[in-house]
């Protein structure tokens, strides 16, 4: 691979995200969802815990799902998911600009499994974007309008917190032809350690998210807080 020369606050990306090859992660998944249509409500508790492993191919990143649990608490009845077709499955990484990775290849997941939480895409934001080149105490918003704040260092690693509010608004025809009109708000605070060598060290986000979705006269009505802790452990 040639190397990438770059400077500002794009040099501590340089190698994102082959940096991170022969890397170990440990996730821990939280997720409350509830969702109201007209007086009925359901409750939903999801958590995953899985333990990937990367390697690098050329321009490359390939993450290994060494091990994964999956359980649902439905309205206070529990059950788990039986994940074993997802354990083992590849994910393939390239950079995607200076600071992010793109997915190019997901492994192939049940039904069944991605009813309760969809692990095909478990990588399309599993790594954190890498920071802006900022001084302790300073404050940036990039072009996302996430905004970055450098905290005070902890040994060798820089320390970040961001925040960041999205919204989105879609129309939508179904299979059966019903117009579905959807609005989602998106509120991600995030808190991460960076190493200047290794990138990302651990992580941690929670994601707030409200979609409100019209269709065929009905109104659904869905509240997601999702808390996202990620540890490197090679």
């Amino acid at each position: 691979m040639v190397p990438i020369v770059i400077s500002g606050g794009e040099a501590q990306a340089a190698r994102y995200p082959l940096n991170l090859a022969g890397a170990t992660f440990v996730e821990r998944v939280h997720s409350d969802v509830t969702t109201q249509s007209g007086t009925a409500e359901l409750h939903r508790t999801i958590l995953r815990l899985a333990r990937y492993t990367t390697t690098a191919r050329i321009d490359t990143l390939v993450v290994t799902a060494d091990s994964l649990g999956l359980d649902e608490t439905v309205d206070n009845r529990h059950h788990p998911v039986d994940v074993d077709a997802v354990i083992g499955g590849r994910w393939k990484l390239v950079a995607n600009g200076p600071r992010k990775t793109a997915v190019v290849d997901a492994p192939f997941v049940p039904g069944e499994v991605a009813d309760v939480s969809d692990l095909g895409s478990a990588m399309d934001d599993f790594f954190p974007m890498a920071p802006p080149s900022l001084a302790p105490g300073a404050q940036s918003t990039d072009s996302s309008q996430r905004v970055w704040r450098r905290l005070a260092d902890s040994g060798s690693a820089q320390r970040y917190h961001w925040s960041e509010r999205r919204h989105g608004d879609s129309t939508s025809v179904g299979t059966d032809s019903v117009v579905v009109h959807a609005v989602v708000d998106t509120h991600e605070e995030g808190d991460l350690a960076w190493s200047a060598t290794r990138g990302p060290v651990a992580w941690m986000r929670r994601i707030q998210t409200m979609v409100t979705s019209r269709f065929a006269g009905r109104t659904v009505r869905a509240n997601v807080d999702q808390r996202i802790v990620v540890a490197r452990t090679r």
